[in-house]
């Protein structure tokens, strides 16, 4: 196992250092000693190694950025712009997930339900639209952004969140606007 930690964390740092292309395989693969055989026999497939990168970024994550509050989670999409390899390994391996069979599927099934109750949090009772909705243009964003670095990913998301927070009647009373009146 230590050989594939060690793995997981040369590939991370090169997504996070390498722009916009990622390093490739074969970078990798040197990094460690390894021939490319050799690191997807760690992980079974190119597109597992893929999913084990995004989990060790999400572990990161979750450790160095407080997501319990909106501040944080604009501090880590902030924080995302600076590394575009990630961005694009996350947006190419959603794309990748709309397949049930593909490696991605469940993890990305995964990270959206734990980032969906983390946002109702966040929100309040009776905000699930709202999540599904912020969560949604977090990710579009992310693709806007990959074609033009100008698009600023926080203030778009910061101003759709205003939107909708007019939305809700009375987030402590649990009572949003859309349900309510439904």
């Amino acid at each position: 196992m230590a050989k594939r930690e060690e793995i997981l964390k040369v590939a991370l740092e090169g997504y996070r250092t390498s722009g916009w292309q990622g390093p490739s395989l074969k970078a990798i693969a040197a990094a460690v000693g390894l021939t490319e055989a050799g690191v997807l026999h760690y992980f079974g497939s190119k597109d597992e190694l893929f999913v084990a990168i995004l989990q060790a970024r999400d572990q990161e994550y979750r450790e160095t950025y407080d997501l319990s509050t909106l501040d944080g989670v604009w501090r880590l999409l902030a924080h995302t712009t600076q590394t575009p390899g990630l961005v694009r390994l996350f947006v190419d391996m959603t794309a990748a997930s709309g397949a049930p069979a593909h490696p991605a599927h469940a993890f990305m099934q995964r990270r959206a339900s734990a980032i969906l109750e983390l946002i109702e949090r966040i929100l309040g009772p009776g905000c699930e639209w709202q999540a599904r909705v912020l969560l949604a243009a977090a990710e579009g964003l992310q693709i806007q952004w990959l074609r033009d670095p100008r698009t600023d990913i926080v203030a778009d998301l910061k101003r759709l969140e205003a939107l909708l927070d007019t939305a809700a009647v009375d987030r402590s009373a649990g009572a949003c606007r859309c349900c309510s009146e439904a």
